[in-house]
């Protein structure tokens, strides 16, 4: 498989595997009310488990989380992918726009995303995860909507990134990651995802935006750094250069990290997911960094991964 198709927004036929998932996640950063969060919603039909994720931020208060990662769910699971347990994702407009719900008595928000870039397959970039049967693709854009906590009703006008996957789940073998997405402008955003898989190779995924195309990464660099107290993350930079050649630096500030460390199905080890603020080229953007290693040594601190061109 290399390419999209609309049919690819929707849902896909169980594979074999018995970790095979299919899996949809969006984030938000809407830097005018500190307000911040994201939801994931998976299922592992051959284990009949399905697990969903969630947390609402106000800057480093947290005002909401949600985390239960083991629903019952059929193996013959078909357009309820899209929405089980509290919640929802529903698709309008195939890669331009999405409805996204959620309501467990305490919270409720109700956000609609509207794209400024084309999605991103991973597989156009690199395919070391497409040979495992493991597909996946992102897009950034716009979110709009509400959100209630309690009695109180906050607007939101943010930014952030949504995606989908499906196919083998591999999360086991790999060491490490470190992703991240920030949005500077409609007309400006990047994205980078570093992966070290089990047999040792490192591989990379992403891109630079420039209110075109997608400009797939050739060279990235990543230093982060990490709390002296726990094991969040606090900060990182990052070197990336364009396979036309563009180069940029930016520096990241964690705004809050989300912990899921041992408490997700078919994964081991440390997990975050940090609402996050990036300064580039005079710029303030905002977005989300997501960091997992399987053990400390694996911890990405200084990270390299690709060539010059």
């Amino acid at each position: 498989m290399s390419s999209l198709t609309a049919q690819d927004e929707s849902i896909h036929q169980t594979g074999e595997e018995n970790t095979w998932r299919e899996a949809f996640y969006f984030d938000f950063v809407d830097a005018e009310s500190g307000l911040s969060g994201f939801g994931y919603a998976g299922v592992h039909p051959n284990q009949e488990t399905g697990d969903v994720m969630f947390a609402l931020w106000q800057n480093d208060v947290l005002l909401a989380r949600f985390i239960f990662c083991d629903f019952n769910i059929p193996g013959n699971i078909g357009e309820e992918r899209l929405g089980f347990g509290p919640l929802h994702f529903r698709l309008k407009v195939p890669f331009k726009t999405w409805d996204i719900y959620f309501d467990d008595g305490c919270c409720r928000l109700d956000l609609r995303f509207e794209a400024i870039n084309p999605a991103y397959f991973w597989a156009s970039s690199e395919t070391a995860l497409a040979e495992t049967k493991s597909h996946h693709y992102e897009q950034q854009g716009r979110y709009a909507g509400q959100v209630r906590v309690g009695g109180t009703t906050y607007n939101v006008n943010g930014v952030g990134v949504r995606d989908h996957a499906w196919g083998w789940g591999a999360r086991a073998g790999i060491k490490c990651w470190l992703w991240a997405s920030a949005q500077f402008s409609p007309d400006f955003a990047f994205n980078v995802f570093q992966v070290a898989l089990a047999d040792g190779r490192n591989i990379q995924y992403g891109y630079i935006y420039r209110g075109d195309d997608n400009l797939f990464l050739a060279r990235a660099r990543l230093e982060a750094e990490y709390s002296a107290k726990g094991k969040a993350p606090v900060a990182f930079g990052a070197e990336l250069m364009g396979r036309s050649g563009e180069q940029l630096s930016a520096t990241a500030r964690i705004i809050n990290a989300f912990n899921t460390s041992f408490q997700e199905r078919n994964k081991q080890g440390y997990h975050y997911f940090c609402a996050t603020e990036y300064l580039c080229q005079g710029q303030r953007g905002y977005g989300y960094s997501n960091f997992h290693w399987r053990e400390d040594r694996f911890r990405p601190e200084v990270w390299t991964v690709g060539q010059e061109q």
